[in-house]
């Protein structure tokens, strides 16, 4: 491929947005000890994930404390449409890499109804 000038990597970038779904599998596909992941839209809601998650996602967002839940660390990151995907890593996980790992499935997350694709 190099020598006929074609390149390899796309500079586009993603060209759709990743669903809640397809959020959560991604995470979990990398993650080494995700105990929960759930997925919030705007208004705090649960989509997809362990619903449980839920409260202690919308506590830490509202509270902007360090990240800590009773069996585990749990994270947060917003989404750009206002939504949150929150994960809840046990004692194995390598934290600065999910933490990495989070922040770009948050980025590349639609979480509002009218831009996730129909299925």
């Amino acid at each position: 491929m190099r020598e006929s000038g074609t390149g390899v990597f796309s500079r586009a970038g993603m060209t759709a947005p990743l669903t809640p779904a397809l959020a959560l599998a991604y995470l979990r596909e990398l993650s080494l000890d995700l105990r929960g992941a759930v997925v919030l839209d705007a208004a705090g809601d649960p989509l997809v994930g362990d619903r449980t998650l839920a409260g202690p996602a919308r506590s830490l967002l509202a509270a902007d404390d360090a990240p800590v839940a009773a069996d585990g660390a749990l994270h947060v990151a917003r989404t750009a449409d206002g939504g949150a995907i929150a994960v809840l890593a046990g004692d194995f996980a390598l934290r600065p890499l999910l933490e990495h790992d989070l922040a770009a499935a948050a980025q590349a997350l639609a979480t509002a109804r009218a831009d996730l694709p129909e299925t």
